[in-house]
């Protein structure tokens, strides 16, 4: 079965906001969303992720990134739609209304290096690197891993 997920990219002066995470005393971060639930478009599921994961009504922008995930020891096959977003609230003041498990907080990286955290899609990086950098030609396509 494959799973969807919907995910939203909040760009605000050179950082992207990040959801943290600690599992098995490993800390990283993913982009705020999560699985969409069945008779769910994946615009509403943005809007539900983003207000339980940081409290903000987000606006969805453009189709950024595809990233399609497989790992066959866990039985997991996921695809990853990662949309432009934006706040239509103060941005800098999110909070987590109903955390996931293993969440510990909610953090502004940097965009310039963003290389150097542990953030997923893994793949994602550079691009945004890239792309806060002037480049224009991106892939939307991330990949499987």
């Amino acid at each position: 079965m494959i799973r969807t997920t919907g995910r939203a990219l909040l760009i605000h002066d050179g950082h992207v906001l990040a959801i943290k995470y600690q599992e098995n005393n490993q800390v990283f971060y993913a982009l705020p969303g999560g699985g969409q639930e069945t008779g769910e478009s994946l615009h509403q599921n943005f809007k539900r992720e983003c207000q339980e994961e940081l409290g903000i009504d987000v606006k969805i922008g453009e189709l950024m990134f595809v990233r399609e995930w497989l790992d066959e020891e866990r039985h997991v096959h996921q695809l990853e739609f990662i949309f432009e977003c934006s706040s239509y609230t103060k941005i800098e003041a999110v909070h987590s209304v109903v955390p996931d498990g293993s969440q510990i907080g909610i953090e502004w990286l940097p965009i310039a290096n963003i290389l150097s955290h542990h953030i997923y899609p893994l793949e994602m990086r550079e691009h945004l690197h890239n792309l806060v950098n002037g480049q224009t030609k991106i892939p939307v396509y991330l990949g499987s891993s």
